[in-house]
């Protein structure tokens, strides 16, 4: 993970994970990501984490706990690279949490929902693959 008193900006070619904590967000004939996984809606940032220094084990850990927190169950991920959304006028943040501090947040949406989903389906299309929780069976 991220070093917390050292946390560098993100770059274009990093890796960032958004967790899956529905399952209407996922394609179960192709097992690809749903455009819904990236909306902020209601929010005004979509919350990922990045991979960044992280192994494996460590993002899911992170995954788990924001289902823990949120009391969801994780079903899985989306992986993006930070290029993909700053293709779509899209920033994204460092913003290290307490207990996650690969945590960033992609912001600049627009505020109205068509907007927003427009953007999302360009971003689903680009992760494509839907990446199982390997601790479910």
């Amino acid at each position: 993970m991220i070093n917390p008193a050292d946390v560098p900006p993100v770059t274009d070619d990093e890796k960032l994970a958004r967790f899956v904590l529905q399952r209407s967000q996922i394609r179960r004939r192709d097992q690809t990501i749903k455009p819904e996984a990236f909306i902020p809606h209601p929010h005004t940032d979509l919350s990922v984490t990045r991979h960044l220094n992280a192994t494996e084990f460590e993002i899911w850990s992170v995954g788990r706990g924001v289902a823990q927190t949120q009391g969801r169950k994780l079903y899985g991920r989306a992986d993006i690279r930070a290029a993909g959304c700053r293709a779509q006028n899209l920033s994204i943040r460092a913003d290290p949490i307490a207990g996650n501090p690969n945590h960033a947040n992609i912001h600049g949406w627009p505020t109205a929902k068509q907007d927003q989903k427009a953007i999302a389906l360009k971003l689903a299309a680009v992760a494509k693959k839907f990446i199982p929780n390997p601790n479910q069976p």
